[in-house]
């Protein structure tokens, strides 16, 4: 059980991406989450995140009411195979220095993991 099917969030939070960084980060905080996926009538087309809206948005003084997602995104959505392992997902955040990764199923996202998932599965793993 070392796949990161077994770990991924399945419930896919979703916002458009013409709303404004506000209205996301509004969701993000309902949702108590750390990123969401835009999409594009109906495709996932970025990820935007905790670290887009401070180093894209508030770094730059920029009025998170006024800023569209589709402007600070993160696209492509980096992604693995849910058949693929832990240890690689983990090496795969730190070399594209990410801190949230799509799980996908013949090429379609279907869930995500984040760097919380894969410290618990590690807590988890060798604390037995």
């Amino acid at each position: 059980m070392d796949e990161i099917k077994f770990y991924m969030k399945k419930e896919l939070e979703t916002i458009d991406c013409q709303v404004t960084v506000f209205e996301a980060t509004q969701l993000m905080e309902k949702k108590k989450i750390g990123a969401i996926l835009a999409t594009d009538e109906d495709e996932i087309v970025g990820i935007f995140s905790e670290t887009d809206l401070l180093r894209k948005v508030i770094a730059k003084n920029s009025d998170p009411k006024t800023v569209g997602v589709y402007l600070v995104m993160s696209r492509p959505v980096i992604s693995m195979d849910e058949e693929s392992l832990m240890v690689s997902a983990f090496i795969k955040m730190q070399k594209e220095n990410i801190r949230h990764l799509g799980v996908s199923k013949e090429g379609k996202i279907i869930g995500i993991v984040s760097i919380r998932d894969v410290a618990t599965y590690y807590v988890n793993k060798f604390s037995k």
